[in-house]
């Protein structure tokens, strides 16, 4: 009896055994199905976000009785700070981390110093992105870029334009099927403007085909677009890694002083082709990125279209070229430089964006006829034609590469500090001169617009480069003028410019202006400041438009159209 009690147990305990192993079983597979409904978690794995994995978090929704993957990706974009880069808050944008290549920012951003330089394919490819924007934005801090700038002519504080992200959850179910790994998001402006920054050119930029590739400086991009969703770009970082550490600083440190670009809107929006307005002497922004928008332009000065079709002449003869025409850039632009900084590369606007008001001919006819021009009144000048060839002379005296076009442009973004703040000082005193004529002269029969002399000015410069011609073969009783041992047809052209001053009074006379003695002066003044803001900036050659457009298209300045990055 007790024998048979004991088999009674053993079968009852196996039989236990089995059902529970059965109903493990079961759950386990239950288990399964529902968490099988969690679709994409296992695509938001550390070894495919890296610490961003983290923030992955199933949710349970109970009316479909299955779950929901929620991961969180950055929102990458520019925006200005008025702090120095050690205070990581944006003000006007919740929840934003400022991109400072500072431990406290790399924690904030989730990147791991160091994590990124090998990413795996698996790796969602901004989070070396990520990396390579602090890594970019540590090595800019010793420049001056970020240091706050009070600017004395608009009276407020200049803020740069730096990199910052916002954290965005998002769920999976919205994913869509051809997207296998968590993306990232900006907008077309803004990575236009960061892949130059970091040394790329855009080698193709059309957002409307879903074309978008840039490559240079060890980096490339390149893009597909994906159904439902729209541009998907790839970030790869193609150079080889430097032998040692101590050369991978000295690399990363030349090229960052070498090729760094003025930090704020105004040198961005260049890069789309646009000329940002200053509104302290009612300047207008300007679009000139392609010569459909070079003669738009025109018109606004010279509505008759002659003027525009005197470009199309001169670019029947010699391609590619607006001379006259790009004495604009430094007419209407606001100085771009920030006060204390050496850093002053700017993109280049126009296909064509140098003339007399850079080149060394430029600079010494001017001094030469301006020198004459005091000497023929016996040196009975204004007082602002006086301040304007004392101030040009002891720049002269001073600072050799004043003049020395060549020995600047060696020096992009190493010239002496107390140049640029001297010659910074002098564009400061010439723009406070307009301000203080246009405020003066507001009467109907005597109102004096800075962008009317300016407007006046472009519509004879277009034609210096026949004259000058004309002067140098002595056609129609032409002759030519001293040189002073330099290139022939652009001292000529100097010249020229000074033999418009007369056309230039008549036509301010008849926008009812009529005082020559003033438009003398504002005319040097002009020129002269046009002198110190070259002498502020470098310009960085373009590319071939059609076939290396490094001139974004102006109507993605400021775009918001969304680009994800895979």
């Amino acid at each position: 009896m007790a024998e048979d009690d004991r088999t009674e147990t053993y079968l009852a305990l196996t039989a236990l055994v089995v059902a529970l192993c059965s109903l493990l079983i079961t759950t386990g597979q239950l288990l399964g199905q529902y968490f099988a409904t969690a679709d994409g978690y296992r695509r938001c794995q550390p070894s495919v976000m890296g610490p961003w994995a983290k923030r992955t978090r199933l949710r349970w929704r109970w009316a479909q009785f299955r779950f929901e993957v929620l991961y969180s990706t950055p929102d990458i974009f520019l925006h200005e700070f008025g702090v120095d880069a050690s205070d990581l808050r944006l003000g006007n944008v919740p929840g934003a981390e400022r991109i400072t290549g500072s431990l406290e920012s790399e924690s904030g951003t989730m990147i791991a110093p160091h994590s990124f330089s090998n990413p795996s394919d698996e790796m969602v490819c901004w989070l070396p992105l990520l990396a390579v924007l602090h890594q970019h934005e540590r090595e800019m801090q010793p420049h001056g870029c970020y240091k706050a700038s009070y600017d004395k002519l608009l009276r407020h504080d200049r803020f740069p334009l730096a990199p910052a992200l916002t954290i965005r959850e998002r769920s999976w179910d919205f994913m869509s099927p051809d997207i296998v790994r968590p993306f990232a998001t900006t907008n077309i402006s803004d990575i236009g403007v960061l892949a130059r920054r970091l040394g790329m050119t855009w080698v193709d930029f059309r957002p409307d085909d879903g074309v978008l590739r840039a490559e240079g400086k060890e980096h490339m991009i390149t893009s597909t677009t994906v159904r439902s969703i729209g541009i998907v770009l790839q970030y790869m970082r193609i150079s080889a890694r430097p032998s040692s550490l101590a050369d991978e600083k000295n690399e990363r440190y030349k090229a960052v002083k070498d090729e760094l670009y003025i930090p704020v809107r105004e040198a961005d929006a260049m890069g789309f082709g646009v000329l940002p307005g200053f509104d302290p002497l009612g300047v207008p922004e300007y679009r000139i990125g392609t010569i459909d928008d070079v003669l738009a332009t025109m018109d606004l000065f010279d509505s008759s279209g002659s003027s525009s079709n005197t470009i199309k002449d001169i670019r029947r003869i010699v391609p590619r070229v607006t001379f006259g025409f790009s004495d604009l850039i430094p007419f209407a632009s606001p100085m771009i430089r920030l006060r204390g900084s050496t850093v002053i590369r700017i993109p280049i606007p126009s296909e064509y964006s140098v003339g007399l008001t850079c080149h060394v001919e430029g600079f010494v006819i001017f001094h030469r006829r301006l020198r004459e021009y005091k000497e023929a009144r016996n040196g009975l000048v204004s007082c602002q034609t006086d301040w304007v060839l004392q101030r040009y002379e002891e720049l002269r005296d001073q600072f050799p590469m004043w003049e020395d076009e060549v020995q600047a442009n060696r020096h992009a973004n190493s010239r002496h500090i107390s140049f640029l703040e001297k010659v910074h000082d002098c564009w400061d005193e010439a723009t406070k001169y307009f301000i203080r004529l246009q405020e003066q002269c507001q009467s109907p029969s005597a109102r004096f617009q800075y962008v009317e002399l300016m407007g006046v000015h472009i519509v004879h410069a277009i034609h210096y480069w026949n004259d000058a011609w004309e002067h140098l073969r002595g056609q129609h009783g032409k002759a030519a003028r001293l040189h002073y041992g330099l290139r022939n047809w652009i001292a000529e052209g100097a010249h020229v410019y000074f033999d418009y001053l007369p056309d230039i009074v008549e036509d301010m006379r008849r926008k009812g202006f009529d005082d020559e003695g003033v438009v003398h002066e504002a005319w040097f003044t002009m020129m002269f400041r046009a002198f110190c803001w070259w002498r502020c900036h470098y310009m960085v050659p373009g590319q071939d438009m059609i076939h290396n457009p490094s001139i974004l298209p102006s109507r993605y300045w400021n775009s918001q159209l969304p680009v994800y990055i895979g």
